[in-house]
């Protein structure tokens, strides 16, 4: 993260020189194998809103220069939206690297204010930017249907960032998530657990 997550505020420059970007995908590599190999586990890299790797841009260099036997990614389809870039390009151009997903939503009438403002990420959610699908994008029944295409079982939580929020808010928005989801018609969608409450 170039900005603090809680408060929004500069740690360092938004933007990583040629070293940097070896130094990190190098890492990143030492990593995967050491899960792989110590402990049977797969790295799943999340490209992150206000991070370093953010962009599909980002995504595709960090995949080009790291091991796809060490490491995955876990396509965040919130932030990938947050940051203007397309999740079906992705998963399109990196299919072998989909392990692991994160499902939600941006609402993009927020995120033109988010951009014009260059608004934090902290702030952004404050603001309203992370939104219960169907309300935003991308288009949840088009991303399950491309990644079940993919024919591998891939895990996904279903998140929504919100902060602050009354502690009664999140229990309605998962059951209506829930609900919404298994309405997809997606074959992929299986062992959908209702919230319960």
């Amino acid at each position: 993260m170039y900005r603090d997550l809680q408060t929004g505020a500069a740690l360092e420059p938004d933007t990583l020189t040629t070293e940097q970007w070896d130094s990190l995908t190098s890492g990143i590599d030492r990593l995967g194998r050491a899960l792989r190999e110590e402990y049977d586990l797969a790295l799943q890299f999340h490209p992150h809103a206000d991070a370093h790797v953010a962009t599909a841009e980002h995504t595709t260099r960090l995949l080009e220069a790291t091991d796809p036997r060490f490491v995955s990614l876990c396509l965040d389809t919130g932030h990938i939206a947050y940051v203007g870039s397309d999740n079906l390009e992705i998963i399109q151009a990196h299919p072998e690297r989909i392990g692991y997903l994160h499902l939600k939503q941006v609402d993009p009438d927020v995120m033109t204010r988010v951009r014009a403002q260059d608004m934090s990420f902290a702030d952004a959610v404050t603001a309203g930017a992370m939104v219960e699908p169907p309300r935003g994008i991308p288009d949840m029944p088009s991303v399950l249907e491309a990644v079940e295409k993919l024919g591998n079982d891939v895990f996904a939580i279903v998140e929504q960032d919100l902060y602050p929020c009354a502690p009664d808010a999140p229990l309605p928005i998962a059951k209506r998530t829930s609900a919404y989801l298994g309405s997809c018609g997606v074959a992929a969608v299986r062992g959908l657990r209702p919230a319960k409450g």
